[in-house]
């Protein structure tokens, strides 16, 4: 009888601590968008949804969001499936998307909390090298006076986030050529002024003359910023395809950043190659994915498992 009510009190207890391990785990993971182009457009959800943000509201098994170009150039998908075409000409192309609806942004709220962005992409035309850092990518909260309505690229404003200068070409110009900045001072074009910029780190075992990218192979880039539990950032950023630096891979990343701008709100991706003879002709973009891990805050955990076990308790009496 007495191993009976041991083994059975173990049980509750192992029971209550799963059940708070469990939920945790049910809680930290959230798509925001997640898209291929299956409709064959990127102009939904329209202005001023901008973002289906984690739901398929027009049941087309791809969760959107709106795209915006600007420059000489042209972003649209080849048809349904994708990709999403953006072409670049003698000057620079400006494309920007807003992941979640204005007033809605992801925030890294809690201690864990992070965020996932992943862009997949092919291109061609590439050029042969250069020394410049021509291609930048940018994962910032933008106000929502600086939102776009209609085609064109953002104008300047108080953004607050970070991006990535990318040296582009079939054999990578400089030792800097994947290199992770954060926005600086008070006010700036999101992505067209070097100066609006500050370096935070280069990514090692990076030198000129290594194998840079062809034409036609995908490659995928990945950030993620991570809220630690003193109130800072952990970022990371990593760009994968075959043959890259001779590892098919270059990755950077810089831990405990003071939050850019004292904020942890993010919500618009925005891309600028500034052009094709330091850059590429063609992206074609066949995934852009944005996901949200929220950790619950550690009171609602305590609660929880006090609740489990205080259940447990009843049980035995």
């Amino acid at each position: 009888m007495r191993f009976e009510r041991s083994l059975k009190k173990l049980a509750e207890r192992l029971f209550a601590g799963s059940l708070v391990c469990c939920v945790a785990s049910m809680a930290t993971a959230g798509i925001v968008v997640n898209d291929t182009w299956r409709d064959g457009t990127d102009s939904d959800p329209a202005v001023p949804t901008y973002s289906e943000n984690g739901v398929d509201s027009d049941l087309d098994g791809d969760i959107e969001s709106m795209w915006f170009d600007g420059g000489t150039t042209v972003l649209d998908p080849t048809g349904p499936g994708g990709p999403l075409r953006g072409t670049v000409s003698t000057s620079s192309a400006s494309w920007t998307s807003y992941f979640t609806p204005e007033g809605s942004e992801v925030e890294l709220a809690n201690p864990g909390d992070s965020l996932k962005l992943t862009w997949a992409f092919s291109m061609d035309a590439i050029n042969a090298s250069n020394t410049s850092q021509n291609l930048r990518v940018a994962l910032v909260d933008s106000p929502a006076s600086a939102r776009l309505v209609a085609s064109g690229a953002p104008g300047s404003d108080a953004y607050s986030g970070y991006g990535m200068f990318i040296n582009m070409g079939q054999t990578l110009g400089r030792d800097s050529a994947f290199r992770l900045m954060e926005r600086s001072g008070a006010s700036g074009n999101i992505l067209s002024s070097s100066g609006d910029w500050a370096t935070v780190a280069d990514a090692p075992g990076i030198s000129t003359g290594n194998a840079g990218y062809t034409d036609g192979t995908t490659y995928t880039l990945e950030m993620m910023i991570t809220r630690t539990a003193a109130g800072l950032l952990d970022v990371t950023s990593t760009m994968t395809g075959a043959g890259l630096n001779g590892t098919g891979s270059v990755s950077v990343s810089a831990a405990g950043l003071a939050p850019n701008n004292g904020s942890f709100k993010f919500d618009t991706f925005s891309l600028r190659p500034s052009n094709a003879v330091t850059t590429a002709a063609v992206f074609d973009t066949s995934l852009f994915k944005v996901e949200h891990c929220s950790i619950p805050e550690p009171a609602s955990l305590v609660l929880l498992g006090l609740s489990a076990m205080a259940m447990g308790c009843r049980r035995q009496r």
